[in-house]
């Protein structure tokens, strides 16, 4: 288990890493207002590749195991065309997107959803390795295109730049699938393949929709106030204070994917709690890094226009430490094929965040972004953890000293085995 946690945090490390170096080039060459027309780009990619994902998403890593890899394929790609056709015409008549602009959109959604149905496959078969080899080839690769763009031209095209990762992605994906393809025997009918992908699928999807909406609705209230160089210094905060989940989501895939192929609640509940009391206490640990770091600090980084950035990470601090113990608990419900729960909790998240971004946009602009954010975090954590207390875990926010200890001698006894000592 701890092996397979760390190698997975190695890669979203990894993965940070090259996203921060990604963050402070366009900073650096576009300034906060071209860093925040990246943001709306990602961000709108990322809404259309949650509603493509309504089939199947996530929840093909809880069906893998249980239904024909071919048949949730053929219902997977077949529903991510009929929400491309969707999208590419909301995006020119409800939202006024020029027709080139909303085409690149909607096929960049489309590559990088057909990669993510192909890894949810090999995720719920625990291939982690190629499952990871396919989150790290993204950015290792838009930012090796972005690099020799700057070279070249001295500037970034960024659209061009994610055809090429999401392209490398998706043959990378192919590859492993193929690979894995033997192991897959089980045979559905058509009927029962669409009965539990849509259960299943719409739900969780709607979990996530309404999750990215909650964290990054504020963007947008942001831009219609005229303030799109707020989007870009938001952008940056949110991506620096978030970079903390990275123990939670690497907690979480191992996490996700052995609960999936679990039927032992008792022990489901246990190794969630024990996950969450750790993750909690590590991301605490590096956001106050993060916190101590001088806003002097972050204008070198990214450019003197991004001195302020400080101020909006204090304001999402508390909700994006408390947020951690919902990422890793809400798998739980996720493994349990309970997705209902996370949907609920990001509602009502979302409808704080709303509500309350409202009045502070307006009068604190990019500050009261971070402030409703964070009060959204909180209350979708609340929520999750109420479920799960009454589901019948226990809530322990810190590990005691002695667990501290053994994982600090696991954590040695790994280190020696392969470095041979």
């Amino acid at each position: 288990m701890l092996r397979k946690i760390l190698a997975n945090f190695g890669v979203r490390v990894g993965s940070a890493v090259l996203n921060l170096i990604l963050a402070i080039l366009f900073s650096q060459i576009l300034g906060p207002e071209g860093k925040g027309q990246q943001s709306l780009l990602l961000t709108t990619i990322a809404i259309i590749i949650i509603f493509e994902g309504f089939v199947g998403g996530a929840a093909l890593v809880y069906l893998s195991s249980r239904v024909s890899w071919f048949r949730l394929l053929v219902a997977s790609n077949v529903w991510i065309v009929f929400v491309c056709l969707g999208a590419y015409q909301l995006l020119m008549h409800q939202f006024d997107f020029q027709s080139s602009a909303a085409l690149h959109i909607v096929m960049l959604s489309a590559i990088s959803a057909i990669t993510s149905v192909n890894s949810s496959l090999l995720l719920g078969k625990q291939q982690l390795k190629a499952y990871n080899v396919i989150q790290l080839i993204v950015p290792m690769v838009t930012l090796v295109v972005a690099l020799v763009q700057v070279r070249i031209w001295h500037t970034i095209y960024y659209q061009d730049a994610l055809y090429v990762a999401y392209g490398t992605a998706l043959f990378m994906s192919l590859f492993y699938l193929i690979k894995a393809w033997a192991k897959q025997e089980q045979q559905n009918s058509w009927a029962d393949v669409w009965r539990q992908i849509l259960s299943l699928g719409l739900i969780n999807q709607l979990a996530h929709v309404l999750q990215l909406l909650s964290f990054r609705l504020t963007f947008y209230m942001l831009e219609q106030q005229g303030e799109q160089a707020g989007v870009g210094v938001m952008s940056n905060a949110s991506s620096i204070t978030e970079s903390i989940w990275l123990v939670a989501s690497s907690i979480s895939l191992w996490q996700y994917a052995v609960i999936s192929n679990s039927s032992d609640i008792v022990y489901n509940q246990q190794i969630t709690e024990k996950l969450a009391r750790f993750g909690m206490l590590v991301s605490l640990v590096v956001l106050a890094v993060f916190l101590l770091l001088p806003g002097s600090f972050y204008g070198f980084v990214f450019g003197p226009s991004f001195v302020g950035i400080r101020s909006l990470m204090l304001a999402l601090a508390p909700g994006v430490w408390v947020f951690t113990y919902a990422l890793i608990v809400g798998h739980y419900f996720s493994g349990m094929g309970k997705y209902g729960v996370n949907a609920l909790a990001s509602a009502i998240g979302l409808v704080v965040c709303y509500a309350s971004a409202h009045y502070l946009i307006p009068n604190y602009a990019a500050l009261g972004a971070g402030l409703s954010m964070s009060a959204s975090y909180i209350v979708t954590s609340l929520v999750v953890a109420y479920f799960f207390l009454n589901a019948g875990g226990k809530l322990h926010v810190f590990p005691q000293l002695s667990e501290i200890k053994i994982l600090i001698e696991r954590l040695g006894r790994s280190v020696k085995s392969r470095t041979h000592v």
